[in-house]
């Protein structure tokens, strides 16, 4: 398969640059962009309160957690590049650096890169982005209709601490979440309201990686990740009916986990599938919608991690509804995830991981580009088990309940 697609790949980029029509070429131009969020969280998470014998953070002798705090969001500056051949072809480049990278310094304004491609298209023959950027499942996906900072897995979960066994605290995301490995994407023109994308990534790695040191000797090209040839693909139609929009999405992901690309390693985990479906209506105002993914991975992000031999599938699902009216937007969602707990010593089932997340909340565009926000979210975790091994002993196998309620203050300003 990923033959084919190299091969493919490198025929669809032929015919871009076979395309003659004489044009006006452009020398490129640049041009920035970018975003940046301030929040007021009001908290209220029992994870926060020490809980006697249950591994995690802040674990049972730390100090409970303010309930109120400030924090910068997301923030990004974009650079946009675009240029444009004598043969009509348009080119150009992306780079989306983040100023917010907490988990790298230690006063939490560090700058990373984000997305980094190379774009190149024509009208009648689609695009190609080489480089840093979301897979194509990712880029096309219908996801639950919300507004800005409401969502299953948006602004709340950057004041909520992750879960005992170290992921994320949210569960319900869309497919591929997160990932920016460096990858080739093609993304069709539309037809008749239907386009299509597909891409490829080698493995998980994204920008240049190279340490030769003696401790930790490492290329890019090293089975070091934990996943390997990742191939997405999504089909997508968007169109209008007697005025009402229709977007829908069918999507969808496979890969390898890292242990089985190593030559002569045990088969411990199973291949990754992931898999989306999504529909959006709009009329009057009003979108309503949902989504629903599925497949064989675990951990909180969709299709991102290997799932053990011997557990079930993975899904989570969201409703929600929008309405605009001028400045005003509104919005409310629901949906829920499961994740399989696995089993205790002498074969034990344990129940499933099931969290319910819903939220409403309101947008006002006080100007162009500047957003004030407010959101109240509730979650329930159920059955959230902490750190340990499913090999360890039944008693010693800390399971827990988990409750969350965020009121999220904040305004966004975009440019």
């Amino acid at each position: 398969m990923r033959k084919i697609l190299l091969g493919t790949t490198a025929v669809a980029g032929a015919a871009l640059f076979a395309v003659s029509t004489a044009q006006a070429q452009q020398a490129p131009q640049l041009r920035i962009g970018g975003y940046m969020e301030f929040n007021v969280g009001i908290i209220n998470d029992t994870m926060d309160k020490p809980q006697a014998g249950v591994t995690g953070t802040p674990g049972a002798t730390a100090p409970r957690r303010n309930s109120t705090d400030f924090r910068q969001g997301d923030t990004e500056i974009h650079v946009f590049v675009t240029g444009k051949a004598a043969n009509g072809i348009s080119y150009g480049a992306t780079i989306e650096l983040e100023l917010d990278a907490a988990d790298n310094v230690a006063n939490g304004t560090g700058v990373s890169a984000d997305e980094a491609y190379i774009t190149i298209s024509s009208p009648t023959l689609g695009s190609l982005r080489l480089g840093d950027e979301d897979s194509a499942a990712s880029l096309m996906q219908t996801r639950v209709p919300t507004i800005t900072g409401l969502g299953p897995d948006n602004m709340w979960d950057e004041f909520a601490a992750r879960s005992p066994d170290g992921q994320a605290p949210y569960l319900i995301s869309g497919i591929n979440d997160g990932s920016d490995a460096t990858k080739i994407v093609y993304l069709s023109p539309q037809f008749a309201g239907f386009d299509f994308g597909l891409s490829f990534a080698p493995n998980g790695r994204e920008g240049e990686s190279f340490r030769n040191t003696a401790a930790v000797p490492l290329l890019q090209r090293d089975k070091t990740d934990t996943i390997q040839n990742e191939l997405s693909y999504a089909l997508r139609y968007r169109g209008t009916f007697g005025g009402v929009g229709v977007a829908a999405t069918f999507a969808g992901m496979q890969a390898e986990p890292q242990a089985q690309a190593v030559a002569g390693a045990a088969a411990t985990q199973q291949d990754i599938k992931a898999y989306h479906v999504g529909v959006n209506l709009t009329a009057f105002g009003f979108t309503v919608g949902g989504e629903y993914n599925w497949g064989k991975y675990s951990g909180a992000s969709t299709g991102r991690t290997a799932l053990n031999n011997g557990l079930d599938e993975s899904s989570n699902w969201a409703i929600g509804v929008t309405y605009t009216a001028g400045a005003l937007a509104v919005g409310a969602f629901y949906g829920v995830g499961e994740r399989d707990n696995g089993r205790a010593a002498g074969g034990v089932n344990l129940a499933d991981r099931e969290q319910t997340v819903w939220g409403i909340g309101a947008v006002y565009t006080l100007a162009p580009g500047l957003d004030l926000v407010a959101n109240y979210i509730r979650v329930e975790d159920r059955n959230l088990m902490n750190a340990l091994p499913v090999t360890a002993n039944t008693n010693a196998i800390a399971l827990r309940e988990r409750n969350v309620d965020a009121f999220i203050l904040g305004t966004r300003i975009a440019f």
